[in-house]
């Protein structure tokens, strides 16, 4: 692409139109030349990407060009909303799929499904937009119950985890959103997300682990706690999960977080050492420790018998203590 048409496709999630590149010079057996070339790929009628930015992009970011190229193409207004909305806003759309793009359309009687593109039927009010990389989306609170409505419990506490963390930890925004759509279609399963869902979960991984736990029916833990030791008053680790009658901390990716140490600078050896000696001090005061990562979340009766097992080593602890 020239610098100029270059220029248009960076504002537009790297996408150009048919119109656009006739405007700038091109012809339609150039772009034609381009496609067979490898050089452009067309990745919806009349919209185009540069090729090598098309292979360098995450599922995430191709579905964002797409809903550029969607939303330049339509002759109607729309507002783009569920799994798209959530693309374009920053969202996590795990298990959610991106083979379409969402859009709701107030001029229409009812949804339809047609070239690539979820038409959803529905006027919007002013508060149900927002504006993000030049495209009118639907905001945070209502991207996150819209996908709740549509999807399992599971997914729907990612997602609603990470809007209560983008709209600055207010889940006020989130259970009034919920309560407005409460008469929708898939709402009872959205209601349980609302009432479930806590902005201090700091990834999909920490809320999945969390349904992880409520499904098996454990304890609700504290989450983003500090464990300060009381002989110093010095804090020891900021820590994913605390159970406090259970006396157990969990961590989902393997590592408590500490502050105010440059472990950037440390080999992997040293990192590893500080972490021994750090879980050694949590021990030492009295806590049973349990870690996970991604993988575990693929046989959750693991996660669940491992914090099981801390439960009970800290019950015996407690027992002879006594």
């Amino acid at each position: 692409m020239d610098t100029k048409l270059a220029s248009i496709a960076a504002g537009q999630g790297g996408v150009v139109l048919r119109s656009q590149a006739l405007v700038h010079g091109y012809t339609d057996q150039e772009i034609e030349r381009l496609i067979q070339q490898k050089l452009w790929i067309r990745i919806r009628r009349g919209a185009y990407i540069n090729a090598v930015l098309c292979h360098a992009m995450t599922p995430e970011q191709r579905h964002r060009a797409m809903v550029h190229a969607v939303v330049l193409s339509l002759a109607k207004p729309a507002v783009v909303c569920h799994s798209s909305a959530a693309v374009m806003l920053g969202l996590p759309t795990w298990a959610f799929e991106l083979s379409h793009v969402h859009v709701t359309r107030a001029d229409l009687h009812s949804p339809r499904i047609e070239g690539g593109v979820h038409h959803h039927a529905g006027a919007l009010a002013d508060s149900d937009v927002i504006i993000v990389d030049g495209v009118a989306v639907t905001p945070p609170d209502r991207t996150a119950v819209d996908m709740s409505c549509m999807g399992g419990f599971e997914r729907g506490v990612v997602v609603a985890d990470a809007a209560i963390r983008l709209q600055g930890g207010d889940k006020d925004l989130l259970l009034h959103r919920t309560n407005q759509m409460r008469d929708w279609r898939g709402a009872r399963n959205a209601g349980r997300v609302t009432e479930f869902a806590d902005g201090r979960s700091e990834s999909a991984g920490e809320s999945r682990t969390r349904v992880v736990f409520e499904l098996a029916g454990l304890p609700r833990p504290e989450l983003q706690a500090s464990i300060v030791d009381p002989r110093t008053n010095g804090l020891v680790a900021r820590v994913d999960y605390l159970f406090v009658e259970q006396a157990t901390i969990g961590e989902f990716d393997g590592r408590v977080k500490y502050r105010a140490e440059p472990e950037g600078v440390l080999t992997a050896e040293e990192v590893l050492w500080r972490e021994k000696l750090r879980e050694d001090n949590l021990r030492d005061l009295g806590y049973e420790v349990a870690r996970s990562v991604w993988d575990d979340l693929r046989q959750p009766e693991l996660i669940v018998a491992r914090y099981r097992r801390c439960f009970e080593r800290a019950a015996r602890r407690r027992t002879v203590l006594v």
